[in-house]
C-alpha cells in the first residue's frame, strides 16, 4: 500500500525500505528481474548478543536538513538509464556490498559492518548528488569517532546512521558536533518487526440530562 501510494503521489521509492520495516531484527531482501514483483527475505541469524552489542555501537543522527526523494530519485534513473558502465558497475557492487555486509553481521564484526556502511555511502552518491555539505562537515568531525556512516533512505538529508567504533559513544558524537544544528538519537535493531494491535473503542460517554 505505501509503495502504491508513493508512486501515485510521483514521489518514486522502491519495496526495500517496506520490506526492512515489516520483517523483525536483520534480513537481506532479494527480488529478480522480472514482473510481477517478487520478494524474497532471509533473516539473518544473529544471537541476541550480538544484537544488543550491535546496539551499543549503532548511533542515529537528524542531519537538520530536508529533502524530496524524488528529486533524488529522478536523478538516479537519469544515470541508469544512461547505461554508463560505471553506473551499471556501480549497481553490480552494491549488490555485492549487500552481501558484504551480510557476512559481516553475521560475524558479529562491528568494524566491518562500518565499513560496509560508509562504502555503501560511497556507491550511493555515484548515484546521485546525494551529500550536502553540511554533512560533509559532520563526517569529517566524526571520522576519529566511528567505523562507518551513511544517510538513511534517499540521501541528501534527513538520517545519518553511524557505527561507532567505542560502544554507547553518545558523549563523543554529541561532542563532536556540538557546533552542528543537528539531534543525536539512540537507537536499535527492532526484534519484532511490523506490529498491529486493535483497540477496543470506549463506550459513549453518558448524555447529561
Amino acid at each position: 500500500a505505501v509503495l502504491l501510494v508513493e508512486q501515485m503521489l510521483t514521489t518514486g521509492g522502491g519495496w526495500q525500505d517496506q520490506a526492512g520495516g515489516v520483517y523483525p531484527a536483520l534480513n537481506i531482501s532479494f527480488s529478480p528481474p522480472s514482473l510481477p514483483l517478487t520478494v524474497r527475505t532471509e533473516a539473518l541469524q544473529l544471537p541476541r548478543e550480538a544484537l544488543q552489542r550491535l546496539d551499543a555501537h549503532l548511533a542515529l543522527i537528524y542531519t537538520g536538513k530536508t529533502r524530496l526523494a524524488r528529486n533524488l530519485l529522478q536523478d538516479v534513473l537519469r544515470r541508469w538509464y544512461s547505461a554508463n558502465t560505471a553506473i551499471v558497475a556501480n549497481v553490480d557492487a552494491l549488490v555485492a556490498n549487500a552481501h558484504t555486509m551480510r557476512e559481516a553481521l553475521l560475524a558479529g564484526d562491528i568494524a566491518a559492518v562500518g565499513a560496509s556502511l560508509s562504502a555503501y555511502w560511497e556507491q550511493k552518491k555515484l548515484m546521485c548528488d546525494a551529500e550536502p555539505a553540511a554533512v560533509t562537515r559532520m563526517l569529517a568531525k566524526l571520522r576519529p569517532l566511528i567505523h562507518g556512516a551513511t544517510l538513511c533512505g534517499a540521501g541528501g538529508g534527513g538520517f545519518m546512521a553511524l557505527i561507532t567504533k567505542e560502544p554507547n559513544a553518545d558523549a563523543a558524537i554529541a561532542a563532536a558536533l556540538r557546533e552542528e544544528e543537528c539531534v543525536l538519537h539512540r537507537v536499535n535493531v527492532h526484534e519484532r518487526g511490523l506490529c498491529t494491535w486493535f483497540e477496543k473503542a470506549d463506550a459513549p460517554a453518558a448524555e447529561e440530562q
